[in-house]
Order: C-alpha cells, then sequence, then structure tokens
C-alpha cells in the first residue's frame, strides 16, 4: 500500500507535466500581425518598419494587418539610432544607423492599454527578444529580429 502511494503523486506529476506541452501554441501559421517601429526618441519609424513588415512577407506564416485592432498579435520593435557624419567627394551627410533594437509581440488589447509604457509592454509580452548592430552596421536587425521570431515560436517537430 505504501509503494501505491508515491507511484500515484508520480503518475499524476506526469500528466500534468504533459498536459502543460500539449497547450496549443500562442502563434499559428496564418494568423495577423500588426507591426510597428518606434524610435528611442518616440517617433515612427517608418524604414524599419517596412523592413520589419518585408521580412514577416518573406516568411509567408503571417498575415500583416493594417490595424491593431484586426490583428491577432502585435510584434512591437524599439529602435535605437546613432547619427554619424559620412563624407563623399568632400561633402559630409548626416548618416542614421540602427545601433540597437528590442522586440516584444503583445496582444492588440495589452497593446492598445499599455502602448506608451515600455515596462508594462515588456512584462506582458508574449515573446520578447533585443539585439545589437555589429560595428559595421549591416542595418540587418530587421531581419534578423524576424527570422528569431519565426525560429523561437514556430511549432517543435518531435
Amino acid at each position: 500500500m505504501k509503494l501505491q502511494t508515491p507511484l500515484y503523486v508520480i503518475v499524476v506529476l506526469l500528466f500534468l507535466v504533459s498536459a502543460a506541452y500539449a497547450q496549443e501554441p500562442v502563434f499559428k501559421a496564418g494568423q495577423s500581425v500588426y507591426v510597428v517601429a518606434v524610435k528611442s526618441s518616440k517617433q515612427p519609424d517608418l524604414s524599419t518598419e517596412r523592413k520589419i513588415k518585408d521580412e514577416f512577407e518573406k516568411h509567408n506564416s503571417f498575415k500583416i494587418a493594417t490595424s491593431s485592432q484586426s490583428a491577432d498579435f502585435v510584434f512591437l520593435i524599439f529602435v535605437e539610432c546613432e547619427f554619424n557624419q559620412v563624407m563623399f567627394n568632400n561633402v559630409g551627410a548626416d548618416v542614421e544607423d540602427v545601433k540597437s533594437v528590442a522586440a516584444f509581440v503583445v496582444s492588440p488589447d495589452e497593446y492598445a492599454h499599455h502602448k506608451n509604457d515600455l515596462d508594462d509592454l515588456r512584462d506582458k509580452a508574449l515573446w520578447q527578444t533585443s539585439e545589437n548592430n555589429n560595428a559595421r552596421r549591416t542595418g540587418n536587425l530587421p531581419k534578423k529580429v524576424v527570422n528569431k521570431f519565426h525560429e523561437d515560436t514556430a511549432p517543435k517537430k518531435l
């Protein structure tokens, strides 16, 4: 009789662990994503936003939503830029380079309620990452972040 009690506990624990792994994934192919890119100055970053959308379209897993209300989730990326001066033929030009990014995926409701509070968005994130650009500032951070999102959220094959 004493042997049955620990065995029962083990069976129940195994059942609970297997049930946790059997839950539906948060992200599924065909869902819609609303993309928002914001500079650290709180200004929209339409260039980075376009690059993120292009990368999502290349993966062809999620549809691009035209509003947060029509989306299944919001992909929000905060961009830290640095300004450099580039000389070409004795003419100087200021160039804005992406230095680092922080990306969060939140529900549309969480985005609507907390879009002005980075800490709350980070706490409510369903997925998040941060990336720094290399010294050459190759400009491939949007691609890198979207690829990482797809790698992390794709259903795992057994």
